[in-house]
């Protein structure tokens, strides 16, 4: 961990400005970013609604904001020659950047799709063993359509193929505010923390060398001009259209990169180590070469624990399903590398209350913390007060709530300081799992007959289950991104919290348009997390005929992971040099079967090039690694989910998942 810094040494010099800025044109670059986004849905209309050719949205950067930023890097120097038009700055292609990612981002399954399957699962799915309908009046009218049959028509097209706006309408604009005020209240804490990370803990930011290298703000030879890159490239292609081919003419597997390293071993004690999965994503093996060695090499070793950790309970005859529970262990270390996080920032939020009562002491301040802290105030109050009015018992919204809120903060950390490339990094689901072990069955459902508060809890969990949280992720970069680019932070923050807005409604446009046509689960795609929404509203009913109690297991190894995190983090605070890095046990809890293939690899490159050829080696080979991201977005994102949704048939064989 990082030294903590105090109020005196918060900076309260203007931003650094290598250049004399030029003014962003926001209202034209807003219109131009709304237009894009608008047509980015139709493309992820039939690309992931209808024909699950790729998740181009799951992918970090979302593949249209790649697109829109590579398209107007491409433009740009053509547009400078023409008379009488302006070029476009760097600042404003990063403004159409960050609203094109975020807009699209809440396009994206792990969000509206989510959202739409949970809000409508209770009166589709209703079956005599899980009769879940029962649970479907409890959920208030203005957040779902209140009859039956507007939710048949969502799963199997409506008659006249049009959207029941009269229902749909307060709903959307109901959960529209809310992912505002949440992405706000996102907002104003990263608002809070930049400086600290960005000027004192000297964070370095990994992802956001990409867009910058992209529009040649490096100071170094502009990534497409050097032929490193290109060589990166190639080899992204070669690999995706060796996989296409097969998928293609030879019917293969579903064209994968995905090897069970484990499949063999089947006697016990070994098989508890399965599965044992190497996943070659080359987006999170190209970017994943932006992040340091001494967090890869955490990363794939704390996985391997996990590994041993099962063997070793295995061999003592010890077995639990999930044992040794690594989400678990991951909900423990995310919680207290937030309850760390706040610790250590609380000289800045200190500074922000002093500022609220005598504005003085906040004249010269680089950003608006004082304005931060009570927008982050009034976010949550708005927030607590949402869930307690959709009918949330008030100790379990405020205890959900803080969870989410930490979860937020935590990942947008991580990706300031790792630039992890991937928006499921967090424990999927145990914020709300969390709760239930903990308290057990009986203690969220409560005793009496009246299900509202679990059922509200139930439908609440699609935020725990999707990836909403991660949002902090883009804030952070952003807000780094308009220092790089000369953006005044008041235009960043109103295109950022603009982009949520306009998201949400157009993602619901995209979403209930080809439901009501054509059904729901008459697409490829289908509702995305129907069954999960399913198994909540289930639990909630078994738990109240038949309550389990807190699940001890789980709970000591929350505990664990909690304790654990803590003990590298004080580790590396007295012992100089030690090997491990804390965020890489809470990346390799949360995620690691994804991460540690990819970034086993990156770390086995990066340590021969700098033991071998020293930095000058390192920063020669990074545009390749860029540019094998790069050429894997392209070839499989952009140009094979274009395929598959435009020509179907074999070209679905393949389907490209970015998370």
């Amino acid at each position: 961990m990082h030294e903590e810094i105090g109020s005196s040494q918060l900076s309260t010099r203007p931003p650094t400005q290598a250049r004399p800025a030029r003014p962003v044109r926001i209202l034209t670059m807003l219109v131009l970013s709304v237009a894009l986004t608008w047509l980015a849905g139709y493309w992820i209309r039939q690309g992931e609604i209808i024909a699950l050719s790729a998740q181009m949205t799951e992918a970090v950067p979302s593949i249209p904001g790649l697109t829109a930023l590579l398209v107007l890097a491409g433009l740009s120097p053509i547009l400078r020659r023409l008379p009488w038009v302006r070029g476009l700055s760097s600042g404003e292609i990063i403004v159409v950047y960050l609203f094109v990612t975020v807009a699209t981002f809440m396009y994206g399954c792990g969000v509206t799709r989510f959202l739409i399957a949970t809000i409508s699962a209770p009166w589709y799915y209703a079956t005599p063993a899980a009769p879940i309908d029962q649970l479907a009046p409890y959920i208030p009218s203005w957040l779902s359509p209140p009859e039956f049959i507007y939710h048949k028509w969502l799963y199997e097209a409506s008659p006249t193929g049009e959207i029941p706006w009269e229902v749909w309408r307060v709903p959307v604009i109901a959960w529209t505010g809310f992912f505002v005020l949440f992405g706000g209240t996102l907002m104003c804490l990263m608002i809070l923390f930049a400086e600290q990370w960005i000027e004192h803990e000297r964070l370095v930011f990994p992802l956001v060398r990409l867009p910058l290298q992209i529009l040649g703000e490096e100071g170094e030879m502009p990534l497409f001009c050097n032929p490193v890159t290109w060589i990166g490239i190639g080899l992204a292609t070669l690999m995706n259209g060796y996989l296409m081919t097969r998928a293609v003419f030879f019917g293969g597997p579903k064209g994968t990169l995905n090897f069970d390293i484990s499949s063999g071993i089947s006697d016990y004690p070994w098989r508890a180590i399965r599965p044992m999965n190497i996943d070659l994503r080359p987006g999170l093996i190209g970017l994943g070469y932006l992040i340091s060695t001494e967090l890869s090499f955490s990363i794939w070793f704390f996985y391997l624990f996990q590994k041993l950790q099962a063997l070793v309970l295995a061999s003592t005859g010890y077995r639990v399903g999930g044992m040794p529970f690594p989400q678990e262990q991951g909900i423990g270390a995310y919680l207290v590398m937030g309850v760390v996080l706040i610790w250590k920032g609380r000289d800045a939020m200190r500074h922000a209350w002093n500022g609220l009562l005598r504005p003085a002491l906040s004249s010269g301040d680089r950003l608006p913390y004082r304005w931060a802290l009570l927008g982050a105030i009034i976010g949550l109050v708005a927030m607590f007060v949402f869930f307690v009015s959709a009918g949330m018992a008030t100790w379990l919204a405020a205890t959900y709530l803080a969870i989410l809120v930490i979860v937020g903060l935590v990942y947008g950390r991580l990706r300031a300081e790792t630039g992890v490339p991937l928006l499921w990094a967090f424990p999927y689901g145990q914020q709300h799992k969390v709760i239930w072990n903990f308290l057990g069955q009986s203690g969220v459902v409560g005793q009496g007959a009246d299900l509202r508060s679990p059922t509200i809890f139930a439908m609440m969990g699609f935020l725990s289950r999707g990836y909403f949280p991660t949002v902090s992720g883009y804030q952070i970069e952003g807000l780094h991104l308009a220092e790089r680019t000369n953006v005044d932070w008041r235009k960043l923050v109103s295109t950022l919290m603009l982009a949520i807005a306009v998201g949400s409604v157009f993602a619901f446009i995209f979403h209930l348009e080809p439901y009501y046509q054509e059904g729901g689960v008459g697409l490829r795609g289908g509702i995305w997390g129907s069954s999960t929404a399913r198994q909540e509203y289930a639990q909630v009913l078994r738990a109240e005929e038949m309550p389990a109690p807190r699940d001890l297991p789980r709970i000591i190894a929350t505990i664990g992971g909690g304790l654990l995190v803590g003990g590298i983090s004080i580790a590396r605070n007295y012992w100089f040099g030690f090997p491990l890095h804390p965020i890489g046990y809470v990346l390799a809890s949360a995620f690691g079967h994804k991460l540690w293939g990819p970034f086993l690899i990156v770390w086995i490159c990066k340590t021969v090039l700098l033991r071998y050829g020293g930095s000058a080696s390192y920063l020669r080979a990074l545009p390749g690694f860029l540019g094998f991201a790069i050429g894997h977005f392209i070839t499989a994102g952009l140009i094979w989910g274009s395929l598959g949704a435009a020509l179907g048939g074999p070209f679905l064989r393949w389907g490209v998942w970015f998370g």
